[in-house]
């Protein structure tokens, strides 16, 4: 998310680097805005039930400015908020497709590596040792550890 705000603010203040206090909010507004491709909808609509009407809808008038009526208004206000929690959870189908859709294209080359007794293998690293290095520049691995014993199929004895 902070990645996602750096990147608004560079594209809307480029060279006067003072100006980003002005124009954080209508970044964050934007954000809220915009609809997530996981999800397909906007933060604003999963929480409110609607679509929010634009700056630009209020300044030049379109089909949905120049219809308004308030009494129709409230009411579909009522009938979207009825129809809220089956929205949330479409996007969140929408949301678990897209996730395995993802990790389907991302593991599309990976083979499994088959490991057998005598292989070198490294382990994931745990932090149980104080003096050990700690933090983002801690080791992820450890060891270089020779298999010994396959316990059952992913569990071995080093």
């Amino acid at each position: 998310m902070n990645r996602a705000i750096l990147e608004g603010l560079k594209k809307r203040v480029s060279g006067a680097h003072g100006a980003w206090a002005d124009e954080l909010p209508s970044v964050l507004w934007a954000m809220q805005m915009t609809p997530k491709t996981a999800s397909g909808e906007s933060l604003f609509s999963l929480a409110f039930g609607i679509e929010a009407v634009l700056s630009p809808e209020m300044v030049f008038s379109t089909l949905r400015t120049t219809n308004y009526k308030r009494e129709d208004s409230e009411e579909g206000l009522r009938e979207n908020l009825d129809l809220l929690k089956e929205r949330r959870a479409k996007a969140h189908l929408h949301s678990l497709a897209y996730k395995k859709a993802t990790t389907r294209m991302y593991n599309h080359k990976v083979s499994p590596r088959l490991i057998k007794v005598r292989d070198l293998v490294l382990r994931k690293a745990e932090v149980r040792d104080l003096t050990r290095a700690r933090g983002k520049l801690a080791p992820n691995w450890e060891g270089s550890y020779r298999v010994y014993d396959m316990v059952q199929e992913g569990t071995y004895r080093l």
